[in-house]
């Protein structure tokens, strides 16, 4: 587990009290995880906050599983960091 998978897991199983055993990459946000769309967006808030990135609703729409979350949030870090480090 990457350092930054782990660091997700922190925040969601902090965040919403859950068991972080429970984060398993295909467990489904909704059936498995009981987050409704309450949660998610108060999750979405958090995530961006906690790592500095903006997750545009329309990619969020998308996330069904918790390994959405993570190769979300990954996704977004990465290009932040690219964009970062690109000469201006």
């Amino acid at each position: 587990m990457s350092e930054l998978e782990l660091r997700v897991r922190i925040v969601v199983a902090t965040h919403l009290d859950i068991d972080p055993d429970r984060l398993l990459l295909d467990a489904l946000l909704g059936d498995d995880l009981c987050i409704d769309s309450l949660d998610a967006v108060d999750l979405t808030m958090v995530l961006e906050d906690e790592f500095d990135i903006a997750l545009p609703d329309e990619v969020v729409d998308k996330v069904r599983t918790y390994g959405d979350v993570v190769i979300l949030v990954q996704d977004q870090v990465a290009t932040r960091t690219a964009v970062a480090d690109s000469p201006s």
